[in-house]
């Protein structure tokens, strides 16, 4: 795997993500916000939405769990964002992955994986829908082939 996939910047933050799903061992790592956006054409976008929380990329950090064999057909992404306001956070996180998806996207509260979610979709193609779940001052992502797949993601997490 590339190094990027080797980095553990924030073990805290990997031990959240489950070592497995449905009986399948995901491949984990993190990095600190600086790592992540590098060179990133929205760092601008970014440092401003963290300015507003009072936060900078050296409070944030993320972490990843996927299966590289892709037999569980999807993965997690998590945000922390150090002593953030939670609510603040996750309506955030869900402006960004909304605005990602596309203009038609939509997202709407559900209950997938005993977990309350925003769901946020913009078809019903393979990567047109992600799970939005918030934890204290993280903020999960969940990349799923369908709601089935989403929901063993979600009950692994906290």
């Amino acid at each position: 795997m590339a190094p990027i996939f080797s980095s553990h910047s924030d073990p805290a933050l990997e031990a959240l993500l489950p070592e497995s799903v449905s009986g399948t061992a995901l491949h984990r790592y993190s990095l600190t916000f600086t790592e992540l956006l590098g060179t990133s054409g929205d760092r601008a976008e970014i440092d401003a939405f963290l300015q507003t929380l009072n936060k900078t990329e050296a409070d944030g950090s993320f972490a990843a769990a996927f299966d590289p064999n892709n037999m569980v057909g999807g993965g997690i992404n998590a945000f922390r964002l150090a002593g953030a306001d939670a609510a603040a956070l996750l309506a955030g996180i869900t402006a960004v992955e909304v605005s990602d998806l596309g203009t038609d996207a939509t997202s709407e509260q559900a209950t997938v994986g005993n977990k309350n979610v925003t769901v946020a979709s913009v078809g019903d193609g393979v990567n047109d829908t992600e799970w939005i779940y918030g934890y204290g001052d993280v903020v999960f992502v969940v990349h799923a082939a369908d709601e089935t797949a989403a929901a063993a993601f979600l009950e692994a997490l906290p």
